[in-house]
């Protein structure tokens, strides 16, 4: 995702998952759908690392923990292309005026830094 990111000159939405995880089902059946949140996709690479299971779960759950401080689940954020935090939003919020500002800020904190 981050040669990507950099490739393109995108941020990175890391959207922090789990296959038994129904709140995230519900985010992605509810919020991601919405077409409001689906264009502002667009404007980001996106990345799903599963925290339960698949390949890499242990070192995907570590780096939540340890790098964001959190197990929950969902969980998301905003990367830039150098690997600085730009934005998180945390949890399941049936409000998607809620998530499409979490999006909206993260991409004018990324395009105020210029990178």
């Amino acid at each position: 995702g981050l040669l990507e990111a950099k490739n393109k000159n995108k941020p990175i939405f890391i959207d922090f998952t789990g296959y038994t995880c129904t709140n995230c089902r519900w985010m992605e059946t509810n919020v991601f759908v919405d077409s409001n949140v689906r264009e502002l996709f667009d404007n980001f690479i996106l990345v799903q690392l599963f925290t339960d299971g698949g390949p890499k779960y242990r070192e995907n759950q570590q780096m939540e923990i340890e790098r964001f401080g959190t197990a929950a689940l969902p969980f998301y954020v905003v990367l830039s292309p150098d690997d600085k935090e730009l934005a998180r939003f945390h949890g399941m919020d049936p409000d998607v005026n809620k998530f499409i500002l979490f999006l909206e800020n993260a991409i004018t904190e990324f395009q105020s830094r210029g990178i």
